[in-house]
C-alpha cells in the first residue's frame, strides 16, 4: 500500500516587469492562511456594497467590487503576510501603516468591510467580555451606518425621528452615537483611510510624500504606505507625475501601490475605447516599469492566491533597494464572488465593465435579485422582501435597507467560526503593532509653537546661527537676516530663503521644500543648512529633489505634512513644508491643496501646514512674457473657506518675516488653517524707509494692514488707497512727495493679508477700515480687479481702482517697466489715479447718496 504524500505548500506565481520586456516568474510559497475565511468575506462585503447601492439609489458599484480582494487581503492578511499592520480598534494610531483608497470612488468596499470587522468585534465581545474586542462606537462603523450611506450629517440626525422610527428596535444602534454619514468618496477620517481619494489622482499623488515623512524621521522599515487605484486614474496628471516623485524621493519598499487593472473607466475602455487596441505598445506594467518602478503582476488581481504572493514577494524584497513598487493586477469591474465565465448561476449575465460603474439599477431589480440570491444560496440566509419590488414609503425602505443588512451580517452568527476567526485575527494584528517605534524626533511636542517663531520672538539685527545635523555630526554656521537697513536694493523674494533657514534653525530641520527645479529662481534654496535630502546619504537635508511638476510637488509635501508621529491627536509633531513655483502655474497645485484644506479642517489628529509659494507673482515677470504674469491664476488661493487659508502679498524684504511668522504662529494654533500662501513679485527694490510711514512699525505687516500714509488732519479728507502688489506699492512709495505737494490728502495702506488684519483687535481695524472708508476707497494692485484686496468695497471703487487689468486685455510683455507702464501701475499713471480719485471725492460721494436716497 503506498503511503499517502502530505501536499505540498501552495505556491503563487508573481511576476516583475522590466523596462525591455523583460519578464521575471517568481513561485512564492504560500502559507496556510484560511483561504475560505478569505472568500467568505469577501461576499460578504461584496453583498453589502450591493445592499448600499439598491437602497440609496446611487453611489459607485463595479469598482468597488473589483476592489474587494485586495482590500480585504490587506485588512486581514497580517503584517508578516504583507498586509496592513494596524489596530481596528484605533484605526489612526500614528504608528499603523497607511492605507490610501486613491480610488476614492470605490469606499463602498471600505464601508462594506470595515462593517463586517466591527460587527464581529462587537460579537465577540459580548460572547466573551472580553476587553480586546471592544471598539469605540465613535469610531467604528456600526450595522446602523447603512442609512447614512452618502447623506450628510445633518441628514442623518434626523432620518429616524422624521419617519417615526426612533424607538424602533431595529435601529438601537442609533443610540450610541446617532448614524455616521458615509460619504460617497473615501474621506481620512474614514477608520484606515488616510486620504480623501478621488478627484485627478490626488490621492495617489500624497502617497510618496507619506512614505518618505517615515525615512525622514528614522522610522524603522516595517512601517508602511499601501494605495489602492485603477488603471484610468493612472492617466491622470497628479498619477502619472508620482512615478516621477516617488522614484526621486527613493521611497523604495515602504510604498506599495495595488493596482486594480480591469481597462474600464466611467463611460469608456481604455484599451479598445480610449486607446485603440492596435497600439500594443500601450502597457500600463511597462510604462510604470520604464520609470525605474519595481512592477510586479499577477495573473489575477481577484485571487487572494495570487495577491498574497505578490504581497509576501513585496514583503520580503530587499529593503536596500529605493524602487517603489507597484502590483498590476487585472481584475474585473463589476466583479462577482460566485460568477463563473461572465454568468451568474441564475443565468443572468453579469454586467462588468465600465456599464458596471454607477449603481444604475432600481430597488430590487432583477438583476439585484440575481446577485442576492447566489448569496442566499451561499450562506442558507433569506433576504426579506426583495421580491414584492419597492419599498412603498421611506420608512419601509429604511426597515427593508437595515433588516436586510442585518441578514448579510448573520453570517458572522451562521458560522460562528468565521466571525470567531475574525475577531481573533484582527486582535492577533493590533497586537503586533508597535506603538513605541524609535523615531529621530520628539514625538510629543510640535517645534512650530516655540517662540521664536511669532513676530515678537524675531531678531531684527542679523543673527549668527550654528546647527548640527544630527545624522553626519555636521555643523554649519549661517547669519539670518530677517530685517535689513532700508535702502539696501533687495525684493520682498530674497527674504524667502531667510525665513526658510529661521524655521529650519528653531525646528531642528523640520521645514521641507520642493519647487518645480526652479529653487533658487523662487527664492527657497537657501533655506537650507544641509542641502538635498536623500534617504541613504544625507537624511539631514530639507531641500527636497523635484521635477518640473507642480502638481505632484505640492502633492508631495502635503503627504509629509499631513503625518504625525504623537500619540496626543492635539499636538503635531511632525514636518511643515513649502512647494513653489511661478505665481502663473501655482492653479496646478490648487486641486491638491484644496483637498488637503478639507482634511486639515475635519481630521481628528492635528497635521501640519504647508506653505505655497507664489514666486514671481504680478505682470512683474515682463521678461519670461505673457504665459507667466501671475495677474489672474493667483486668485485661485482665494477660493476656500474664510479662515482656512492665509494670504500674504509681500512688496517689501522687512514685511516677509513678521508677516509670515504672524502667519505661522496663526496657523499652528488654529488646526483649521492647513495652507500659507506667499505672493512676492520677482523685481528688487530698495528696502522701505520705515521711518517715512504713519506707521513706523518695523514689524507692521504682521498685523495685515498697515498705514503708509495718513491723513494731513490741516487739510479735507480725500479718500483711502489700498495698496497691493510688489510694483503698485513701491511705485505708490515714490510718489508720497509728489502727492504732499499737491495737496492731495489720501490715506494709503498697505494690504498685506486681509486674513491676519481679521485677527487683529478690534478698534485696531476700526482705525484702519472704519465703515466710511468702504465708500470712500480705490485701490492700486498689481492682481486683478475680478478679486480685490478687501471685502465689501463700495460700489465706485472698480471705477477708480488701478489694477493690472484695468482695461480688460492681457498684457504682451517687455522688460518689467515696459509691461508696469502698459498695465497702467507705473508713477505717473498711479499718481494721476490717485488725483483724480481725491479731485472727484465730492462728486463720488453723492452719486452714491443719490443711489442710497432712491432705495
Amino acid at each position: 500500500m503506498t503511503p499517502e504524500v502530505a501536499p505540498g505548500p501552495k505556491v503563487a506565481t508573481v511576476t516583475t516587469v522590466g523596462s525591455q520586456q523583460q519578464q521575471t516568474p517568481h513561485a512564492v510559497e504560500l502559507p496556510e492562511y484560511g483561504r475560505e475565511h478569505f472568500d467568505d468575506v469577501a461576499f460578504m462585503t461584496a453583498m453589502l456594497i450591493t445592499l448600499l447601492g439598491n437602497y440609496r439609489g446611487s453611489g459607485h458599484f463595479g469598482g468597488p467590487l473589483a476592489y474587494t480582494p485586495y482590500n480585504v487581503a490587506l485588512h486581514l492578511g497580517g503584517a508578516e503576510a504583507g498586509g496592513l499592520s494596524y489596530d481596528i480598534r484605533a484605526p489612526k494610531h500614528p504608528f499603523s501603516d497607511k492605507f490610501l483608497l486613491a480610488g476614492g470612488h470605490c469606499i463602498p468596499t471600505c464601508y462594506a468591510l470595515w462593517m463586517i470587522l466591527y460587527e464581529a468585534m462587537a460579537r465577540r465581545h459580548e460572547a466573551t467580555g472580553d476587553e480586546r474586542y471592544a471598539c469605540d462606537p465613535e469610531v467604528a462603523i456600526l450595522a446602523v451606518d447603512a442609512l447614512g450611506f452618502r447623506r450628510s450629517g445633518g441628514a442623518t440626525a434626523t432620518l429616524l425621528e422624521q419617519n417615526g422610527l426612533t424607538d424602533h428596535p431595529l435601529f438601537s444602534q442609533a443610540k450610541l452615537r446617532g448614524i455616521r454619514p458615509l460619504m460617497g468618496h473615501a474621506e481620512s477620517t474614514d477608520v484606515t483611510n488616510d486620504v480623501n481619494g478621488g478627484p485627478s489622482g490626488v490621492g495617489l499623488a500624497t502617497a510618496a510624500g507619506k512614505a518618505m515623512f517615515w525615512d525622514f524621521v528614522g522610522a524603522p522599515p516595517s512601517l508602511k504606505v499601501f494605495a489602492l487605484e485603477g488603471e484610468f486614474a493612472m492617466t491622470e496628471g497628479h498619477a502619472q507625475e508620482l512615478k516621477t516623485a516617488a522614484l526621486s524621493q527613493q521611497v523604495g519598499k515602504r510604498l506599495r501601490i495595488l493596482l486594480s487593472e480591469n481597462n474600464a473607466g466611467i463611460d469608456d475602455s481604455l484599451i479598445g475605447g480610449v486607446i485603440k487596441s492596435e497600439y500594443e505598445g500601450y502597457d500600463i506594467a511597462q510604462q510604470w516599469s520604464s520609470y525605474g518602478w519595481n512592477v510586479l503582476s499577477v495573473e489575477n488581481g481577484n485571487n487572494f492566491d495570487d495577491i498574497f504572493g505578490a504581497l509576501k514577494l513585496m514583503e520580503d524584497w530587499p529593503e536596500d533597494d529605493r524602487r517603489p513598487m507597484i502590483l498590476v493586477g487585472p481584475t474585473v469591474k463589476g466583479w462577482w464572488p460566485s460568477a463563473v465565465d461572465g454568468a451568474l448561476a441564475s443565468g443572468d449575465e453579469q454586467i462588468v465593465g465600465y456599464p458596471s460603474h454607477p449603481y444604475g439599477f432600481s430597488t430590487n431589480s432583477p438583476y439585484f435579485i440575481a446577485l442576492a440570491e447566489s448569496f442566499e444560496r451561499r450562506f442558507g440566509v433569506e433576504f426579506e422582501g426583495i421580491r414584492d419590488g419597492a419599498p412603498e414609503s421611506e420608512s419601509e425602505r429604511l426597515i427593508q435597507f437595515k433588516t436586510n443588512v442585518d441578514v448579510a451580517l448573520s453570517v458572522l452568527d451562521r458560522k460562528p467560526e468565521l466571525g470567531d476567526w475574525v475577531a481573533d485575527r484582527l486582535v492577533g494584528i493590533a497586537e503586533g503593532v508597535d506603538r513605541q517605534l524609535p523615531v529621530d524626533i520628539d514625538t510629543t511636542a510640535d517645534p512650530f509653537l516655540d517662540e521664536r517663531l511669532t513676530p515678537a520672538g524675531l531678531p531684527t539685527e542679523p543673527e549668527k546661527v550654528t546647527l548640527t545635523d544630527p545624522h553626519s555630526g555636521e555643523a554649519v554656521e549661517s547669519t539670518i537676516n530677517l530685517i535689513l537697513p532700508a535702502g539696501q536694493k533687495k525684493g520682498a523674494r530674497r527674504a524667502i530663503s531667510e525665513v526658510g533657514r529661521w524655521l529650519n534653525y528653531v525646528t531642528h530641520g523640520r521645514f521641507l521644500t520642493i519647487a518645480a527645479d526652479l529653487s533658487g529662481s523662487i527664492n527657497v534654496e537657501n533655506s537650507h543648512f544641509f542641502g538635498h535630502y536623500d534617504p541613504v546619504h544625507n537624511r539631514g537635508g530639507t531641500r527636497l529633489k523635484a521635477p518640473i511638476q507642480e502638481a505632484v510637488n505640492a502633492s508631495t509635501i502635503i503627504g509629509l505634512v499631513s503625518q504625525n508621529t504623537s500619540n496626543d491627536p492635539s499636538v503635531h509633531s511632525g514636518v511643515w513644508g513649502l512647494s513653489g513655483t511661478y505665481g502663473a502655474f501655482t492653479p496646478l497645485m490648487y486641486t491638491p491643496a484644496r483637498v488637503f484644506s478639507q482634511q486639515s479642517q475635519d481630521s481628528p489628529f492635528r497635521m501640519g501646514v504647508i506653505t505655497i509659494l507664489a514666486g514671481h507673482s504680478g505682470p512683474e515677470t515682463a521678461a519670461d512674457a505673457r504665459t507667466h504674469f501671475g495677474i489672474f491664476a493667483p486668485q485661485v488661493w482665494t477660493l476656500f473657506p474664510r479662515g482656512q487659508i492665509i494670504n500674504l502679498y509681500f512688496w517689501d524684504y522687512n514685511d516677509v518675516a513678521p508677516g509670515y511668522f504672524a502667519a505661522v504662529a496663526k496657523a499652528a494654533r488654529t488646526p483649521e488653517i492647513g495652507i500659507i500662501a506667499i505672493h512676492v513679485a520677482r523685481p528688487d527694490a530698495p528696502v522701505a524707509d520705515r521711518t517715512q510711514f504713519a506707521d513706523t512699525d518695523i514689524k507692521a505687516a504682521a498685523k495685515g494692514i498697515y498705514l503708509i500714509r495718513d491723513y494731513d488732519p490741516g487739510l479735507p479728507p480725500m479718500g483711502t488707497v489700498w495698496a497691493q502688489g510688489s510694483s503698485s506699492t513701491v511705485n505708490i512709495v515714490s510718489i508720497l512727495d509728489r502727492l504732499s505737494a499737491e495737496g492731495i490728502n489720501v490715506r494709503i495702506a498697505s494690504v498685506i493679508s486681509p486674513e491676519l488684519f481679521a485677527d487683529q483687535p478690534s478698534d485696531y481695524q476700526d482705525q484702519v477700515y472704519p465703515d466710511a472708508s468702504r465708500y470712500d476707497s480705490m485701490v492700486v494692485s498689481t492682481m486683478t480687479k475680478r478679486v480685490p484686496p478687501l471685502p465689501d468695497l463700495g460700489p465706485l471703487t472698480e471705477e477708480y481702482s488701478l489694477y493690472a487689468d484695468q482695461d480688460d486685455r492681457w498684457l504682451s510683455g517687455g522688460s518689467e517697466d515696459d509691461v508696469i507702464t502698459e498695465a497702467g501701475l507705473d508713477p505717473d499713471a498711479i499718481f494721476r489715479g490717485i488725483a483724480r480719485f481725491a479731485r472727484e471725492r465730492e462728486e463720488r460721494l453723492e452719486r452714491q447718496r443719490r443711489a442710497l436716497s432712491g432705495l
